[in-house]
């Protein structure tokens, strides 16, 4: 146990920081679509903004951060993950773990609707998975592995 504890570590850890990071990254994207709405709010104030002008910018932005800038961000520390991981067997599941804030906030834009978050998040997931795994063969064939000795 003490010693698959010792193999496991790093590569938990690393996913630990990736997931810091996205979860930095995501609200930075927050931010940024914040001032987006805000913009666009601003110039449809001319006549005054209606409430479903109000709800399409709104839409806008989630649609912008689910389809387009989150999975951006998962298929980026997915390979950053998988490329940075010691294990090669396990670089997938490694950055499953390194990308589960991006899945939480997949899923909750569509709490009222289960069937699309459950869509939004398994698309993440394959994405992640897809990406680890061409990450982690590119790397295999770019660098290929020691040869070891026989002693």
């Amino acid at each position: 146990m003490i010693a698959w504890l010792r193999r496991v570590t790093p590569d938990l850890f690393l996913a630990a920081v990736v997931a810091l990071l996205i979860t930095l990254g995501l609200n930075a994207l927050d931010r940024v679509e914040q001032q987006r709405i805000a913009d666009d709010l601003r110039s449809a104030s001319f006549d005054g903004v209606s409430f479903d002008e109000r709800f399409d910018a709104l839409e806008r932005s989630i649609s912008r951060s689910v389809f387009l800038h989150v999975p951006l961000l998962v298929a980026g520390a997915s390979v950053a993950t998988a490329l940075a991981c010691r294990n090669r067997r396990w670089a997938w599941l490694t950055s499953l773990l390194a990308v589960a804030p991006s899945l939480l906030m997949g899923g909750s834009f569509f709490v009222d609707l289960p069937a699309t978050g459950s869509a939004v998040i398994a698309t993440y997931i394959a994405l992640s998975v897809l990406s680890a795994h061409s990450a982690v063969a590119l790397r295999a064939r770019l660098l290929p592995a020691p040869v070891r000795q026989p002693h």
